[in-house]
């Protein structure tokens, strides 16, 4: 069997810069991408991400099949309640793969194979607590575990039979599907391994979901140099005077405006892309060392207020366009 399948149903304009998001997702041979859309854009897909072109309707139908009593699901943001009963809804497309998981596509990937290994995947049946990117077993214990109770009640009929968001997918809230996995005796790994960056910093700061504490904890600032290239997402900076270059799974770059520099879109193959707070780039060196890390642009724009409420706005524009068309 493939090891796992990231379902990503998704109706609207993807992000400026999917075409990355794309890339990065073609760097992981082991995984494969299933993409549900009415984004018909001409976007260079990888072998292993599988577009299905449908209507928001589409995927309400779905969804209303595998229950049995009425749902609600009127517009696209309350997909976030339904990540976790994709096993469900999407069994059709899963039966080839061991793991199915879903996640934003508001990241850049590193080598995912480098951080899950294969002892994580037979031990757990869910892996990380945080909705932007979860795997889960295909297996009916992992596949219908939103059904089962937490703190005695059936919950997940409250979730799906309302229309506000319960943001069931993800940790730190009390009504979601970790504490279910928890009380029903289904073991998570909940070790934050993500690049989560905080979306009101004007500089990269990353945010960490600690499990023992049931919190997210953010990181003091500090200049740090974030690349990606042929798969590989690394963060370079200086700590108690010793210069390292660490691996990254995956950077989430959640809400944030980001520009993609012209030249970077001409030639994606072998640059060496800098990812900085609102904008992709082009590395000016070949590889970031202890004698130039110094020199490198760490910053975007001086005005950082401007590009934080510039991502804000976008974001809250794209959730009342969404509750007002349906889009």
């Amino acid at each position: 069997m493939k090891k796992c399948a990231f379902v990503i149903p998704y109706y609207g304009r993807f992000p400026n810069y999917f075409q990355l998001f794309l890339d990065s997702c073609g760097n992981n041979p082991d995984y494969d991408w299933l993409i549900f859309t009415d984004d018909r854009t001409d976007y260079d897909y990888p072998d292993n991400v599988h577009v299905h072109y449908e209507t928001f309707g589409d995927m309400q139908e779905r969804a209303q099949r595998c229950f049995d009593f009425p749902i609600s699901l009127e517009k696209p943001y309350k997909l976030c309640d339904y990540r976790p009963t994709y096993g469900l809804l999407f069994s059709d497309y899963l039966t080839d793969y061991s793991h199915w998981g879903h996640c934003d596509c508001d990241l850049i990937f590193g080598r995912l194979s480098d951080f899950i290994t294969d002892d994580m995947l037979d031990r757990y049946e869910k892996i990380f607590a945080q909705g932007h990117c979860s795997i889960y077993k295909n297996d009916d214990a992992a596949n219908k575990a939103f059904m089962l109770p937490l703190n005695g009640e059936p919950i997940y009929r409250t979730v799906l039979t309302e229309n506000r968001a319960f943001t069931f997918d993800e940790s730190y809230l009390p009504t979601n599907v970790n504490r279910i996995f928890d009380q029903n005796g289904l073991p998570i790994f909940k070790y934050d391994l993500s690049a989560n960056t905080d979306s009101r910093s004007g500089i990269f700061r990353l945010t960490h979901y600690d499990a023992a504490l049931d919190t997210y904890m953010t990181e003091r600032p500090m200049r740090a140099v974030y690349t990606w290239k042929d798969g590989v997402l690394s963060r370079s900076y200086y700590r108690l005077g010793e210069f390292r270059t660490r691996e990254l799974m995956y950077m989430h770059l959640q809400r944030r405006h980001m520009d993609v520099d012209s030249t970077l879109t001409r030639k994606r193959g072998d640059t060496v892309i800098q990812i900085l707070p609102g904008l992709f780039t082009v590395l000016p060196v070949d590889n970031v060392t202890k004698d130039n890390f110094r020199t490198i642009k760490w910053k975007h724009r001086t005005n950082h207020r401007r590009t934080i409420l510039i991502g804000d706005f976008k974001f809250q524009y794209r959730r009342i366009r969404r509750k007002l068309f349906h889009k």
